[in-house]
């Protein structure tokens, strides 16, 4: 017997909130872009209350957790309203020359990039960069060296928003 309630406002408490309305009357395009960021985010930080709970670091790992919670309660107030259901691979790779590849999250997109570069086998003055899209949104640049940075030229003192050496995103 299931003793957990099956009101939506008990399984997502987020949704007993007046702003929860708001949310919904976001346009579906942005609710979704918004949704798969969200998603992403309590990946990370389910990732990083794993990590300070094996270091011992239990406040750490409660914030984590409950960042992950929460983001995860709004990404599916934001995804599951309206027709479209979300993709399991929403990131697009886009890059000059070569079809679009699907992928499920940064470290997905990073790799996919370094096997295709790897495979080509072109120096880096002739591998062309890549597009990270998200619905469309351009999110991201993949340089040669399989790192995802902030759209457009790089600057001095920007930092990768994925960096494949950590193999973990670090979004800004």
């Amino acid at each position: 017997m299931d003793h957990r309630s099956r009101r939506a406002e008990v399984r997502n408490p987020v949704l007993g909130l007046p702003s929860a309305r708001l949310l919904r009357a976001i346009p579906e395009d942005t609710r979704v872009l918004l949704a798969i960021l969200l998603f992403d985010l309590a990946k990370d930080a389910r990732c990083r209350a794993r990590t300070s709970w094996e270091k011992r670091k239990a406040f750490l790992a409660a914030y984590w957790a409950t960042v992950a919670v929460y983001a995860g309660h709004i990404a599916r107030i934001l995804a599951f309203e309206g027709r479209r259901r979300l993709s399991r691979k929403p990131f697009r790779i886009a890059q000059k020359g070569f079809p679009d590849i699907a992928a499920s999250d940064w470290a997905e997109a990073s790799r996919l990039y370094c096997e295709r570069r790897d495979a080509v086998g072109e120096g880096a003055s002739i591998f062309p960069d890549a597009t990270v899209l998200l619905e469309r949104v351009p999110v991201g640049r993949i340089s040669y060296n399989g790192r995802i940075w902030p759209v457009g030229e790089w600057q001095p003192g920007d930092v990768p928003l994925y960096d494949n050496r950590t193999e973990r995103a670090d979004l800004v």
